[in-house]
């Protein structure tokens, strides 16, 4: 059985708790910070990564001061305990207002999204989808549309950052999502408030076991099931 710890909160939220100044950050955290221009994004990523500490302390145990997240060259994070690398997955996502990350012994992905102004979704999937999910899009209403489409996209982030390679807009046309038991789910969605909220494995871990222990909005709710659908071009 593997575990997957993940939470999704407002990062106003969360600010009283991040420690002050940055001394509790690792030196790649540092310098990642010192080239944040925006106060916004510097709070979203002190927020995040002090939300990651919580969550990898909490599943392996230690401090939360005694780890810290490094960068791979894609960017994803990579987390550390004592300087040692830990063998837990991390992935973390921010909106505005909004920090959600996940930890794994299995890669996994995590992606939230809470749009502030709307889009013309049936273009994005003529330019982005097969044309099976572009038919899905046009049989629905304009609120219904909005859903699907953040329910796909958020499933793609999250599934490209499982893969710790970010998100290849030329591939998302070679699979479809579709709906899938609860033992053969390797994503999975949850509709927030204001927003949509999605977690992926890597492919080949979707026959894990899994147990979700879920902080935040998405806790009172029932996730959505998927599993990927290969496309023949």
């Amino acid at each position: 059985m593997s575990n997957i710890a993940f939470s999704s909160s407002s990062i106003s939220g969360l600010l009283a708790s991040v420690p002050d100044g940055q001394a509790w950050l690792g030196e790649d955290e540092r310098q990642r910070v010192s080239g944040l221009a925006h106060p916004g994004r510097r709070t979203q990523y002190l927020v995040g990564h002090w939300l990651a500490r919580q969550l990898l302390a909490a599943a392996e145990g230690g401090d939360p001061f005694a780890w810290s997240l490094r960068r791979t060259e894609s960017g994803a994070p990579m987390a550390f305990r004592g300087g040692r690398r830990s063998g837990l997955h991390v992935s973390l996502s921010h909106t505005a207002d909004c920090v959600a990350c996940a930890v794994s012994g299995h890669a996994v992905g995590i992606d939230i999204e809470q749009p502030r102004r709307e889009r013309d979704y049936l273009a994005l999937a003529d330019s982005l989808y097969d044309a099976g999910f572009q038919a899905d899009l046009r049989a629905c209403d304009e609120v219904q549309r909005r859903s699907v489409f953040f329910r796909r996209w958020t499933l793609d982030e999250a599934r490209a950052k499982a893969s710790g390679e970010g998100l290849k807009m030329h591939a998302l046309r070679s699979h479809a999502w579709v709906s899938a038991a609860e033992n053969q789910a390797a994503g999975w969605t949850w509709d927030l408030a204001d927003g949509w909220l999605a977690l992926a494995m890597a492919e080949g871990t979707d026959a894990v076991p899994l147990r979700f222990d879920i902080q935040g909005e998405a806790a009172g709710l029932a996730p959505r099931h998927w599993r990927v659908q290969p496309l023949t071009p």
